[in-house]
């Protein structure tokens, strides 16, 4: 019994953070990330979000973070409020308070808070359409002909951008199958979903928190703001296409005024 619990202490090691705590686990030979998603009940995207590897290439001796009960971080920037947050994560000020023992509204810049994976997503809109807004930002750039921000001529959008600051978590406007994740030339760190006969792309990522094959649910994180590629500053580029064919995403989206939808106490709010 000894000897057993010896082995298990070498696998795992744990550090407790209030409200949660992460386990850190030592990459056996064997373990794929889907395996290791399913010995700890948690999606593969958190595992990602939290860790910095290969989907398919994992290291054994590598030591991976595994946040118990499962969530995200996120770290607070300048100018950042609890109520700003709260809108990135489709949630309310108490559930963040209550996941990170805060007292009152007092954040700093380059804290760590904590949200749930369960309490993410209370506030997404999914009663008016299909889709979901994949973040809260500020819509700055439409579908359609436009002067480009850094090339200086007219060409078409293909897509929308929403603006929000680096590190906002990005979150699967529809349910699918991940046909791309990564390098995506002018779109920088890129995602495309299958979903029946739409591809959904998500562009100028910082990072991304899903592999080539996932399943993905509608509402699940696959990765965070960036500006990666031909950006001019920290955005989502948003991009639904019908049988390869680009069209307008604002047809399959809530209204931009009901992007955060808490049914309960019928609160609705737009975009930043």
């Amino acid at each position: 019994m000894k000897k057993i619990f010896f082995i298990f202490f070498i696998l795992v090691s744990f550090i407790y953070f209030g409200n949660y705590y992460v386990i850190n686990y030592y990459i056996q030979p064997g373990d794929t990330l889907y395996m290791l998603s399913k010995k700890f009940s948690l999606s593969p995207s958190t595992i990602l979000d939290w860790n910095d590897i290969e989907p398919y290439n994992l290291k054994i001796g590598q030591v991976l973070k595994i946040p118990q009960p499962e969530g995200i971080l996120y770290e607070v920037k300048q100018g950042d409020t609890l109520y700003d947050i709260s809108l990135r994560f489709f949630t309310t000020i108490e559930v963040i308070k209550s996941a990170n023992n805060l007292s009152n509204n007092y954040i700093y810049v380059g804290q760590k808070l904590f949200v749930p994976t369960s309490r993410i997503g209370l506030a997404f809109n999914v009663y008016d359409k299909d889709f979901i807004w994949p973040v809260f930002g500020r819509l700055t750039s439409t579908y359609g002909w436009r002067e480009h921000p850094i090339y200086h001529k007219m060409s078409f959008h293909t897509g929308v951008d929403l603006a929000a600051p680096e590190g906002t978590p990005i979150f699967s406007a529809t349910e699918g199958v991940v046909e791309l994740a990564g390098q995506y030339g002018g779109y920088g760190l890129a995602v495309i979903v299958d979903y029946g006969k739409y591809e959904i792309v998500y562009g100028h990522m910082s990072k991304v928190c899903v592999y080539k094959g996932q399943t993905l649910s509608k509402g699940e994180l696959i990765g965070r703001v960036g500006s990666t590629g031909v950006s001019t500053g920290p955005h989502l580029h948003f991009e639904v296409r019908i049988n390869g064919n680009h069209t307008n995403p604002v047809a399959f989206l809530p209204s931009y005024n009901r992007m955060y939808v808490l049914k309960s106490d019928n609160i609705y709010v737009g975009g930043e």
